[in-house]
C-alpha cells in the first residue's frame, strides 16, 4: 500500500517535472494514443468519404435531455433553448467528418447545469454531404433567423477544433455582411488553418496522440469544396479580424493546431480584438474537454465568462 502511493507520488512528480501537467493528464495522453495508433491512410480515408457519397447522410443519435429546434431550416440539438439570460451558439469539432461525441455533450450538459444558460449546437452538415459553402449559407440563416426570434438575448459563440474555426469564421461573415455580432467568442482548440502548412505543426508530431496530419489535410481539402483552402471561410486565420466581439482562445502545447492558433491570437491583437489565450502547458487538443484536473480550471473560467445567468421572469 505505502509502495503503491510512493510511486503515484513519484510518477506524479514526474509528470509534473518533464510535461508540467497532472499524472492524470499524462495517463490520458497514453489512453489516447493507444486508441488512435493506427489511423487510415489518406489515400484510404479518400476512398471511404467517395464511398459514403451514395448512402444517406446519418441521423444523429441524441442522448438523453437533449431536445432539437429549427432555426433558418437548420436543425438544431437543444438544452434548456428558451432559458437563461444567456445562449451559447455551440459549433461542434470534429474534422468536419464526425458529429457529436461524448466529451462534448459530458462538457455542454455540465456547462448548461452550471449557469442555467440555453444551448443550441446547429447540426451542420458533414463531408462529404456538406463543405464550407453550404456550411455558410445554412449557419447564417439559422444565425439571422434564431436573432430575430430572440430580440436582445445575450448570445455566446463557441466551438471546438473544427468547430472552432467555424465559429471564427462566421463571426467574420458576419460582421461583414453588418450583422448583429454575438457578444464574445469562446474557441476551443479552433482549427483556424485548414491547409496544414506551417512548418511549425511538423515540430509537434511526435507529441499529438489525437490529430493525424495526413488525415487533416484530406478533410480540410473536401470541407474546401471548389474553395482555396486558404479563403478566409475555409482557413479564418486569413480573415478579417477588425470588429470582432472579444475573443478567448484555449490551447494545449500537445497539438497540431497550437502554431497556428498562436498565429491567430497575434491578429487578432493586430487587429484591435480584445483577446485573451489560454495555455495549457503540456496539455494535448481540445485538453478543456478532457476527464483530467486542467479540464477543471478552463471549465471555471469558461462558467466565469458566461456569468450566472438566472432566467428572466418570462422565461425568455
Amino acid at each position: 500500500m505505502i509502495a503503491a502511493l510512493l510511486l503515484t507520488l513519484a510518477a506524479a512528480g514526474l509528470s509534473r517535472a518533464v510535461y508540467g501537467r497532472s499524472l492524470r493528464a499524462t495517463l490520458y495522453e497514453m489512453k489516447l494514443r493507444r486508441q488512435h495508433a493506427h489511423p487510415r491512410t489518406a489515400e484510404a480515408e479518400e476512398a471511404r468519404l467517395d464511398a459514403l457519397r451514395g448512402e444517406a447522410e446519418p441521423v444523429s443519435t441524441l442522448p438523453e435531455g437533449v431536445a432539437t429546434a429549427e432555426w433558418g431550416g437548420l436543425r438544431a440539438f437543444a438544452l434548456n433553448p428558451e432559458g437563461g439570460a444567456v445562449t451559447v451558439l455551440y459549433l461542434h469539432g470534429g474534422a468536419y467528418v464526425n458529429g457529436f461525441n461524448a466529451h462534448q455533450w459530458r462538457f455542454l450538459k455540465r456547462l448548461q447545469a452550471a449557469t442555467g444558460c440555453g444551448i443550441v449546437a446547429p447540426d451542420y452538415h458533414l463531408i462529404p454531404f456538406g463543405d464550407c459553402e453550404r456550411a455558410y449559407a445554412d449557419l447564417t440563416a439559422f444565425y439571422i433567423d434564431w436573432h430575430s426570434a430572440h430580440p436582445g438575448r445575450r448570445l455566446i459563440l463557441m466551438g471546438d477544433s473544427a468547430g472552432g474555426g467555424l465559429a471564427l469564421g462566421l463571426a467574420q461573415a458576419l460582421s461583414a455582411r453588418g450583422e448583429a455580432l454575438p457578444e464574445g467568442l469562446i474557441l476551443l482548440s479552433p482549427w483556424v488553418d485548414v491547409s496544414m502548412d506551417n512548418p511549425e505543426v511538423a515540430d509537434l508530431i511526435p507529441a499529438e496522440p489525437l490529430l493525424h496530419l495526413d488525415l487533416m489535410r484530406v478533410h480540410g481539402r473536401r470541407w474546401a469544396g471548389a474553395l482555396d483552402v486558404h479563403d478566409p471561410r475555409v482557413s479564418p486565420l486569413y480573415g478579417d479580424m477588425r470588429g470582432l466581439p472579444p475573443v478567448t482562445l484555449y490551447c494545449g502545447t500537445r497539438e497540431l493546431l497550437w502554431p497556428d492558433i498562436r498565429l491567430c491570437r497575434d491578429r487578432l491583437e493586430a487587429a484591435g480584438v480584445d483577446v485573451a489565450l489560454h495555455i495549457g502547458r503540456g496539455l494535448n487538443h481540445d485538453y478543456p474537454l478532457m476527464p483530467i484536473p486542467e479540464a477543471e480550471a478552463a471549465f471555471r473560467g469558461i462558467v466565469s465568462l458566461l456569468g450566472h445567468c438566472n432566467p428572466s421572469p418570462n422565461g425568455v
